[in-house]
């Protein structure tokens, strides 16, 4: 499906095994600015692949967006793999410094949670930098409710940083 942003076109889709190298610059180019994830160094190529493969087979909610043929943001719920946990999925996403602020990142939402539904989760939640108040009140706006905050809990360049433990149910 293709969307019209400010200045750019889009589309999304679900993620195919050709994207995997896009994929993977995507991920490292959020990476690299180590204020968005959790990780601060990128993966490894292979462990990329391995992961995207996976998700492929298992039908994952893991979706792309691209303008112009290059992958420029992410979204996807990694169900969890403990028999108790597994009505419930963790929201992972990102989209390139150039392409945010457009909309992408809802549209990648929509997609991955309504496919989540359709799998079968009752529950998905997500952990995000108390400092990244557009992601926060993005997920606000899809209905994620905050459950709580963990206070310090992320230490990178010697500083300390909250993270919002939010997470959406449909039971």
């Amino acid at each position: 499906m293709e969307f019209v942003a400010t200045d750019v076109k889009f589309s999304i889709r679900k993620i195919q095994e050709s994207d995997i190298e896009g994929f993977h610059a995507a991920l490292s180019s959020v990476v690299r600015e180590r204020i968005y994830l959790l990780t601060v160094e990128p993966p490894a190529l292979e462990d990329t692949q391995k992961f995207i493969r996976h998700n492929i087979v298992n039908n994952t909610a893991e979706y792309v967006a691209l303008s112009e043929s290059q992958i420029v943001g992410w979204a996807d719920i990694l169900p969890h793999q403990k028999e108790v946990l597994s009505h419930s999925g963790l929201l992972g996403m990102g989209v390139i410094s150039t392409h945010r602020g457009r909309g992408i990142g809802s549209e990648l939402l929509r997609h991955v949670i309504d496919h989540a539904w359709q799998q079968g989760l009752t529950r998905i939640e997500l952990e995000v930098f108390a400092s990244n108040v557009n992601a926060f009140a993005l997920y606000k706006k899809f209905g994620f409710e905050l459950e709580g905050t963990k206070r310090n809990a992320r230490l990178v360049d010697g500083g300390y940083e909250d993270v919002h433990i939010m997470a959406m149910c449909r039971i």
